[in-house]
C-alpha cells in the first residue's frame, strides 16, 4: 500500500543522520516525492550501523533502509557554482525544504529562511538543531545521545541512585524529534497551500527532549526527586518487579486503590496484607517506611514464580501491566506483526531482516510499501533532466565534479 496523502508534493531533503531524515522517510512513505541530496562522501548514516553490528554495505544497510527508503537520491557539490546552482532549481519545484545543517552553513550557501523566502515565496523550510538558534550555544553541534539524553535529564537521573549515567539507545531523540518537525512542517504546509506563503519551522533536540520530559520538569520545581531511589517509587504499584525466572514484570496502576486488592489477590498476597492500611492506600503506602517495606514484600512474591504465570494471571485480573521486553524481543512480536508496526524486508543481497515503520497509520491494515533507499546520486541524471538539464550539460557538470 502506499498512502496518497502527500501525492504532488515534493520535498527537499539536505539532511544527515536520523532526526530529519527521519521527518522525510515519513513523508516519502506518505507519497510525497522526497529528493535526497548528499554530497560525494554521502550522509554519514550510510555507515552508522558499523557501531551497531549491523551490515552496513551498499547492498544490505538495514539502518539507511530505516531512515531513507522510498526517497530518490541525487549528489550535489554545493560547494561549486553549478552544484548550487542545481540546487536551487531543484528548490524552485519544491513544496517544503528540510534540513538539519548548521546554520553558519546554510547562510554560506544561501540556503537559510531569510535567503530562501524572497526566491520562493510558497516554501515551507524546515531546520533541526541540537540546542535552539538564540543563545550563546546554538552554533554548538548536537545529537541525540547529548543533545536530548544527556541535556534534557534523562541520562543521570533514569540511571538507579548513585550509579553512573545509564548508556543511552540510539535514535530514540532523534525519531522523536523527526515526528515533531513533521507536524511542523505538514502545518505549515497547509498554510502555504491555502495562502500561497511558506513559513519557517525550527526545532531541536533539546526542545524536543523537554518536551518529553516536562512532567518531571514541572514536578522537580517542587520538590519531587529523580533519580528515584528503587524502594521509593512515585507507586510501588508502578514500578518494576523481577520474577524467578530472571525477568521483569513493569506495573502501572494508576488507580491504586480500586485495583489493589485484585492485584493482590492475582499476586497471591495474604489477606492480612491486603487489608492493611499502611499499604491499601497510595497515601499511606508512598511514606517511605512503608513504601520500603511494601516493595520488598512485592518483590518476594513476585520471585516465588517465572513471568509468565504472572503476566497470566494479572492479565486475567485485568490489571495494566506489561512483560518488560529486550530491545530484541520486539522484531518477534506478533502484536508488532499483526499491526505492520514492523515488516519484513529483503535487503538487495536478498537477506531479510523486520523493518520498523512510522508509527502512524491510514485507512485499512496495511504495512505501507517500503522502496530501497537510493544509493549516494542514483537519482541524479533523473532528477536533473526533469529540472530540464540536457545530457551533455549533466555530463559537463560530471565532468567539473559539481554533480554525481
Amino acid at each position: 500500500m502506499k498512502p496518497d496523502l502527500l501525492k504532488g508534493v515534493r520535498v527537499v531533503d539536505l539532511t544527515t543522520y536520523a532526526a530529519a531524515p527521519g521527518a522525510g522517510r515519513m513523508m516519502a512513505d506518505w507519497g510525497a516525492d522526497v529528493i535526497k541530496v548528499e554530497g560525494f562522501s554521502g550522509d554519514p548514516m550510510r555507515q552508522f550501523g558499523d557501531q551497531m553490528g549491523v551490515p552496513a554495505t551498499t547492498d544490505e544497510n538495514p539502518i539507511w533502509e530505516l531512515e531513507n527508503g522510498n526517497k530518490r537520491g541525487v549528489a550535489f557539490n554545493l560547494k561549486t557554482e553549478k552544484g548550487l546552482e542545481s540546487m536551487m532549481k531543484l528548490l524552485a519545484t519544491a513544496d517544503i525544504f528540510i534540513t538539519n545543517v548548521r546554520m553558519k552553513s546554510l547562510e554560506k550557501m544561501g540556503l537559510d529562511y531569510e535567503s530562501l523566502a524572497p526566491k520562493f515565496p510558497k516554501l515551507v523550510w524546515g531546520h533541526i538543531s541540537g540546542y535552539g538558534v538564540y543563545g550563546k550555544e546554538a552554533p554548538r553541534p548536537g545529537y541525540d545521545v547529548v543533545s536530548f539524553w544527556a541535556r534534557g535529564g534523562s541520562l543521570v537521573d533514569m540511571a538507579p541512585k548513585g550509579q553512573p549515567p545509564v548508556t543511552s539507545p540510539y535514535g530514540v531523540g532523534d525519531h522523536t524529534t523527526s515526528l515533531v518537525l513533521l507536524a511542523g512542517v505538514l502545518a505549515a504546509l497547509a498554510k502555504a497551500k491555502a495562502t500561497g506563503k511558506g513559513e519557517k519551522i525550527e526545532t531541536s533536540l533539546y526542545s524536543t527532549a523537554i518536551w518529553v520530559n516536562s512532567l518531571m520538569v514541572i514536578s522537580t520545581q517542587y520538590g519531587d526527586q529523580w533519580p528515584k531511589d528503587r524502594y521509593l517509587p512515585s507507586s510501588p504499584l508502578g514500578t518494576s518487579y523481577c520474577c524467578k525466572d530472571g525477568e521483569y514484570i513493569t506495573l502501572t496502576i494508576l488507580a491504586y486503590e480500586r485495583y489493589w486488592k485484585a492485584f493482590c489477590e492475582a499476586l497471591e498476597i495474604p489477606e492480612s496484607i491486603i487489608n492493611d492500611d499502611r499499604y491499601n492506600n497510595l497515601i499511606s503506602a508512598k511514606k517511605p517506611e512503608n513504601s520500603r517495606a511494601l516493595v520488598k514484600i512485592l518483590e518476594e512474591a513476585f520471585a516465588k514464580k517465572d513471568r509468565d504465570y504472572w503476566a497470566a494471571r494479572l492479565e486475567a485480573a485485568d490489571i495494566a501491566f506489561e512483560r518488560s521486553s529486550h530491545y530484541g524481543d520486539v522484531a518477534k512480536d506478533q502484536q508488532a506483526k499483526d499491526n505492520h508496526f514492523i515488516i519484513p524486508f529483503k535487503a538487495q543481497n536478498g537477506k531479510e531482516f523486520m523493518l520498523p515503520m512510522s508509527p502512524i497509520q491510514f485507512i485499512g491494515n496495511e504495512a505501507v510499501d517500503s522502496a530501497h533507499a537510493p544509493q549516494i546520486g542514483e537519482h541524479t541524471d533523473e532528477v536533473l533532466k526533469e529540472l530540464g538539464y540536457s545530457d551533455e550539460q549533466i555530463a559537463e557538470m560530471k565532468a567539473e565534479k559539481a554533480v554525481q
